[in-house]
């Protein structure tokens, strides 16, 4: 199944889209690089004849980027409100973000802590738990995207649905043009069959009786080409003949 179809617009659920590969090979890289620049500066606190000798302000920085640390816990840790915090963090960054598309890799600026703690989130489930094609939600690609590069990706996204959209219709005016004897022979009526079958146990509506030879009966012809269940019925044969009194070739 191609990943657009399953891209679409719910009432109650979050825009969504394929991760793209050439993003997830950058998400990862980045993943990577501040993983092993946060792994540095633990190296650094731990020996601070490695590094800057103002340990302080390395441990300052770490505990900023620590996920399970909330504002209030740091600031009475280290005697600073917030705002101060981010300024020490601000001077010598640990983590550093930027647009995910390879064409662009614009600096994404950090806001503020919540911000910064947010971006390490997204960051670490686009660099860990993401495969190519995978489906993310549009607003978190986003965050690891520039405003440009956002709108780009979402028109782009867009006019994919939308084509296969048409081509969808395009293929359901095929269908219904369709005689019955060519409708019943397409991957379409098939895959609706199969599914009708399966929603009814294999066993016949009428009498559940459990038959090898079942057959799947329009009840209504008024959505021919784009059927729902409901407008089938599972049938053996006998059922199935009482219906018609003949049976078709096929069904």
């Amino acid at each position: 199944m191609n990943p657009l179809e399953s891209s679409v617009y719910l009432e109650d659920d979050p825009f969504r889209i394929p991760f793209p590969k050439e993003l997830l090979k950058v998400a990862q890289d980045q993943y990577s690089n501040n993983e092993e620049a946060r792994a540095v500066r633990v190296q650094e606190v731990l020996c601070p004849f490695l590094g800057d000798p103002d340990s302080r302000t390395d441990l300052i920085a770490l505990f900023v980027e620590h996920l399970l640390i909330e504002d209030d816990a740091l600031a009475d840790v280290l005697f600073l409100d917030i705002d101060e915090v981010m300024q020490v963090w601000e001077a010598r960054p640990i983590s550093m973000f930027s647009c995910l598309m390879p064409s662009c890799r614009e600096p994404i600026p950090v806001r503020n802590r919540k911000h910064l703690l947010r971006l390490l989130r997204v960051e670490k489930y686009f660099g860990l738990r993401v495969a190519a094609g995978d489906l993310v939600e549009f607003k978190t690609l986003c965050e690891l995207l520039c405003d440009t590069c956002s709108r780009e990706q979402r028109y782009c996204h867009e006019q994919q649905v939308q084509a296969v959209g048409l081509a969808h219709q395009a293929r359901k005016a095929q269908l219904r043009r369709m005689t019955l004897a060519e409708y019943l022979k397409t991957p379409e009526w098939r895959a609706l069959r199969n599914r009708a079958l399966i929603q009814a146990g294999n066993r016949c509506q009428v009498c559940s009786k459990h038959n090898l030879q079942l057959d799947v009966h329009h009840n209504s012809y008024q959505r021919y080409g784009d059927e729902q269940l409901s407008d089938l019925v599972v049938l053996c044969r006998d059922c199935h003949q009482h219906f018609h009194g003949i049976l078709p070739e096929a069904a």
